[in-house]
């Protein structure tokens, strides 16, 4: 099996934009109402790269950011869900881009949603794809749970050995391409500690989800060990729309034809008048 190359797509645009800690790097696909992406982590913006032609080819403009301290993000001073959601307001109103519609997929949701309930104007949708609602007990026994070591083996065995545990802890039906991106992305962000699998517990994503005012989906995928949380999520928000996947956390990368599906239904969904088209086409 031939594995990827991180580096461009065809037709691809990448660039940076300042936020809060410095650079933000993103890709850019397509023209059209804009869509942004935000990663899980500790991955990038490549976590994207089969749904990106996807949304372009349905007539979006569909932008992944790279989140700070993440893919060729600048690091933070101080890392957080408040940081991250700060970086993708930064990149919105950089770009023009407001009011965009934002999917963030699991600790990217945290990120997503605390975007939209503190800047409602920037965000015009939203999509929280297996994002984390967790208690206050739930969040307390993950703190320090994902060893943060990045340290470089002078034999290469870091990369198997990392390859090894991405295999042991992650989802049982990941193909090798979303281990190897999980495992090459994870060392190509450098020695920051503090990644986002360290923050996702210290937020509490029950305050932003009763904020939150902009329409909403919950995507749940049935083997994602996040499962629950779309039932949690549906229950805290009735009104949201929900959908299910039959997969894991990597259908993005692995199932990217039933994952864009119920994406696709939410965005045909989102209110399309001429004051909203204007907004969407700026750039």
């Amino acid at each position: 099996m031939t594995l990827p190359i991180l580096t461009a797509l065809p037709g691809e645009r990448r660039g940076y934009v300042d936020g809060p800690d410095g650079q933000l790097h993103y890709r850019s696909l397509g023209e059209g109402v804009p869509v942004v992406l935000v990663h899980q982590a500790p991955w990038a913006s490549i976590q994207f790269r089969h749904v990106l032609p996807m949304l372009a080819q349905s007539g979006y403009r569909a932008i992944a950011l790279d989140l700070p301290a993440h893919g060729m993000s600048d690091p933070p001073a101080r890392p957080g869900i408040e940081v991250y959601a700060a970086a993708i307001g930064a990149l919105i109103e950089q770009l023009h881009l407001a009011p965009a519609v934002v999917i963030g997929h699991r600790g990217g949701g945290l990120a997503a949603g605390h975007c939209a309930a503190r800047s409602p104007e920037l965000v015009a949708g939203l999509v929280l794809d297996n994002a984390p609602l967790l208690s206050a007990a739930e969040r307390e026994a993950r703190i320090g749970r994902f060893a943060d070591d990045q340290q470089i083996a002078p034999d290469g065995s870091h990369l198997t050995d990392r390859w090894a545990w991405v295999r042991r802890v992650g989802d049982a039906d990941w193909s090798d391409e979303t281990v190897h991106i999980a495992v090459v992305t994870y060392f190509a962000h450098g020695p920051w500690k503090e990644h986002g699998h360290s923050v996702i517990p210290r937020h509490d994503f029950e305050r932003d989800v009763a904020r939150i005012a902009c329409p909403t989906m919950i995507v749940a995928s049935r083997t994602d060990p996040l499962f629950e949380s779309g039932a949690r999520l549906r229950a805290a928000r009735p009104d949201w729309s929900y959908a299910e996947l039959p997969g894991g956390p990597g259908m993005v990368l692995d199932r990217p034809a039933e994952w864009i599906m119920p994406v696709r239904e939410f965005l045909r969904a989102m209110p399309r008048d001429a004051a909203c088209k204007k907004r969407f086409t700026r750039s």
